[in-house]
């Protein structure tokens, strides 16, 4: 039986891996064939440049919030408003399959079986732990890839979202695969180390574990991790690398350098973002913004990326998962024991047998899941936080409004007030645009 799970999973890598080949093989030809559509223009901004402008000159707030709104084609807001809806039922359709497949490697001994191989090649512990992980993610990334590739790779070039070719997202999910067998294995190991060693208070040092692991994550994923997937250079555009780093540096952020990201490999989305902690922060910008924003939208932009640097919204980020991992571990703890008495046959030995790592992940899902409207309100608040610094820092309210119209690509812009609770971890367009227009309404001197 040991043997032959290990043939399987090897064929498995085998065959995505041929896949990848090929995909990659017939993405080059494709590129060869056309270099012409390689170099393709920048995507045209998704609203009427007219209207937009005739609503920068509205001084009503509201007024110029419907304005800016009425900007953007029906069309275009239809789309928009498609794409966001079905991300809605994906998200319930994903969290349904994943907790079946939970329950099926419980209940059709699947897992007790990875375990069993594990404890057949090695002694250690530990080491049973990352052998058993590596089978269960290899496992289910297979039975989920379908569900998958819809989602993330032809749904996304079905709403003009996706620039990356299949060659490139299957090489990415292998990445990701391996990438996750040794973070993932690393964090299980520790994991049930603690669960066998702290067998009362197992719940309050993994939350401490779970916190620092957090931590790690976010210090080294702007160095490490997001390097592996895409390629950094410093901005060559002098002007705008120094009025963001004079930016930075008027409001007490240690940066020497602002780099771009080649995002345009994979999407024409415009963004940027300052991540890391610990020593390892970075200014980063999407290469499509540079290209597709005007210099007053950069400003704004990287106005709202550094106040969630300034206002330490990472550490609130980290003390409010914090609480929330206490809280999913006091679940699990009343959920595991309660689960395996009401199923003694699963053939599970306890919370500390790396063969209910299942269990775990559907009692700690249903905590993450329940608590979406809320860990999507904190997200909101800080971003809220993040949209009011950035305004105070370019003094650029109508950049800010063509900047959220642009984001309107991939967001409702204008949604219900309960889906927008419920599903939003940003503001809508909509609120983030009248908020602009407040502000530009209660500062004269900016207009």
């Amino acid at each position: 039986m040991g043997h032959r799970a290990g043939v399987w999973i090897a064929l498995i890598l085998v065959v995505l891996c041929s896949q990848v080949a090929a995909a990659r093989a017939e993405d080059a030809a494709a590129a060869a064939a056309a270099p012409v559509a390689a170099v393709a223009a920048a995507k045209t901004a998704p609203f009427d440049p007219e209207k937009a402008k005739a609503a920068s000159q509205i001084q009503d707030p509201d007024a110029a919030t419907r304005a800016y709104l009425d900007a953007v084609s029906p069309e275009r807001r239809a789309q928009t408003k498609a794409y966001a809806h079905g991300n809605y039922v994906l998200l319930f359709v994903d969290f349904a399959v994943s907790i079946a497949l939970m329950v099926l490697l419980i209940a059709l001994g699947i897992s007790v079986r990875f375990r069993d191989l594990a404890r057949r090649i090695t002694r250690v512990r530990a080491l049973q732990s990352v052998l058993y992980w590596i089978q269960f993610l290899v496992a289910t990334t297979v039975v989920q890839f379908p569900l998958t590739l819809y989602t993330s790779y032809y749904r996304e070039k079905q709403y003009d979202l996706l620039t990356q070719g299949l060659g490139g997202f299957l090489a990415d999910q292998v990445k990701g695969l391996v990438i996750g067998c040794i973070i993932g294995g690393i964090l299980v190991m520790l994991v049930y180390g603690v669960l066998r060693r702290a067998p009362r208070l197992w719940w309050v040092w993994l939350s401490g574990v779970l916190v620092a692991f957090v931590v790690l994550a976010v210090a080294i994923a702007p160095v490490v991790i997001a390097p592996m997937f895409n390629k950094f250079t410093p901005i060559e555009n002098v002007a705008i690398r120094d009025s963001i780093l004079k930016m930075a540096h008027d409001h007490g952020i240690p940066a020497d350098e602002v780099y771009q990201v080649d995002a345009s490999q994979r999407t024409d989305r415009v963004s940027a973002y300052v991540n890391g902690m610990l020593g390892t922060m970075r200014i980063v910008m999407f290469d499509n913004t540079l290209k597709r924003c005007t210099p007053e939208e950069i400003q704004m932009i990287m106005g709202h990326e550094m106040g969630h640097y300034v206002l330490n919204h990472v550490w609130k980020g980290v003390a409010f998962f914090g609480v929330l991992i206490v809280v999913a571990l006091l679940f699990v703890r009343w959920g595991f024991a309660r689960a395996l008495r009401r199923w003694p046959n699963t053939g599970i030995e306890g919370i500390a047998d790396v063969a209910g790592l299942p269990l775990l992940f559907v009692l700690f899902s249903i905590v993450v899941f329940v608590a979406m409207p809320i860990i999507n309100t904190h997200t909101r608040w800080g971003e809220s936080e993040a949209d009011d610094f950035g305004l105070e820092a370019s003094h650029q309210p109508d950049a800010a409004a063509t900047t959220f119209l642009k984001l309107g690509e991939y967001r409702d812009l204008d949604p219900a007030p309960v889906i927008e609770m419920i599903f939003f971890d940003h503001p809508s367009g909509r609120n983030r645009i009248h908020n602009a227009m407040m502000w530009k309404h209660d500062h004269p001197a900016a207009r």
